[in-house]
């Protein structure tokens, strides 16, 4: 059974707490794993209502109990749904389904091993459910009387559908190897997916993070020099370089040669081989007894402590820029060692690499900051119903 970048990947990857640096685009979601089955009676129905439901404002807020007196009816005259069966929660008249809760959290529910640990797990991901409503109600509450921001609105739904084809649909028809569209509508039936439910989901996290990042731009923008220049002056601790070499290394096993004499001469006329300004890494490909060849006779480790052979350390940090040094004499052979640059310790200068990383990262503080606020004044003026 094909099951590539299913498992692996979890639909909701927006909310606040891993949403990563503002300056990235966030990895949206990028996959979903299935139920475990079909769905239970009723719910199919509702989610598929639910998944082809267009994205408006809602005209008035229903309550919990009013929603779930109002449950559609299972197969074969079943009772209607309950709570833990069909809605999980009602936030400002809109129902979060408990189907869609599940989907959100699968990956990780498949690891849960208490049932303490799945409630948990619902419970978070109920939450970021919760927190992706209200940033969409507001968004469709803002943007879409007539004007620019209807215009906005719709490019923001033509780029979220667009998105969800090019990262979702073809990253799993490549990753599954298939070639036609009947062939994925076979594939998603088999682990009774429903494209629809899919696609709503993952578009809704689109936007809501777009909408969110439009809504925060101001703040970002209002970092310039002087906060860059006061972030680097207020934090020298992460801008300091420790001592560190690159360099190569060549070894020579004295069990290849007749004496370990006669090693020790062979690594002696290789690193004079060196000197004269013969290539190391064509030496070391050419002649090395141990692993070195493999990385075309780079040395292991960079700073003190990382240095592997430990004995090549103190021989390394004595050498200049381009030296070969002394043979590192072990009981099993010669390590040829050559300096290739230096790092001595000291301050990073304030370059525009170092520029660059300091605005990214106020620039990210600043957005999750922002988020979280929006999300948060959301939420206390929303009316927010959980089932219990």
């Amino acid at each position: 059974m094909r099951w590539h970048g299913l498992t692996g990947l979890t639909l909701l990857a927006w909310s606040l707490g891993i949403s990563g640096c503002e300056t990235s685009r966030p990895a949206l979601a990028a996959g979903m794993g299935t139920t475990g089955g079909p769905a239970r009676d009723g719910v199919d129905v509702l989610a598929r209502t639910r998944a082809q439901k267009p994205d408006t404002p809602a005209t008035s807020t229903p309550s919990l109990k009013k929603l779930l007196s109002e449950a559609p009816e299972g197969p074969a005259g079943t009772a209607k749904l309950s709570q833990a069966g069909c809605i999980r929660a009602v936030v400002n008249g809109e129902a979060i389904l408990d189907e869609e809760v599940r989907w959100t959290c699968y990956q990780a529910l498949l690891g849960a091993t208490t049932e303490a640990e799945q409630a948990e797990i619902l419970n978070q991901a109920l939450t970021q459910l919760i927190d992706r409503e209200v940033v969409l109600q507001d968004a469709f509450l803002r943007l879409s009387p007539k004007g620019a921001g209807t215009k906005f609105l719709d490019k923001l739904k033509e780029a979220a559908r667009k998105e969800f084809d090019r990262q979702w649909v073809r990253r799993m028809m490549e990753g599954n190897k298939i070639k036609s569209e009947e062939e994925f509508a076979r594939f998603l039936h088999e682990h009774h997916l429903s494209l629809d439910m899919i696609r709503r989901q993952w578009e809704r996290n689109f936007m809501a993070m777009e909408y969110l990042r439009n809504r925060v731009e101001p703040a970002i923008g209002r970092i310039g020099h002087l906060e860059i220049v006061e972030y680097y002056e207020k934090h020298p601790e992460e801008f300091k370089r420790p001592d560190s070499v690159e360099w190569q290394d060549l070894f020579i096993a004295a069990s290849r040669h007749p004496s370990h004499e006669d090693a020790r001469r062979f690594a002696e006329v290789l690193g004079e081989r060196v000197r004269r300004g013969e290539d190391f890494a064509r030496l070391a490909e050419e002649f090395d007894d141990g692993d070195a060849r493999l990385r075309k006779g780079a040395g292991i480790g960079n700073q003190r402590g990382e240095i592997k052979p430990s004995e090549a350390e103190a021989v390394l940090f004595e050498l200049h820029d381009g030296e070969v040094g002394p043979l590192v004499e072990m009981s099993a052979g010669f390590h040829l060692v050559r300096l290739v640059k230096r790092q001595y310790a000291g301050p990073i200068p304030f370059d525009d690499k170092v520029q660059k990383q300091i605005k990214d990262k106020l620039r990210g503080e600043v957005f999750q900051r922002e988020m979280k606020r929006i999300v948060n004044d959301l939420k206390r003026k929303a009316v927010i119903e959980i089932a219990e």
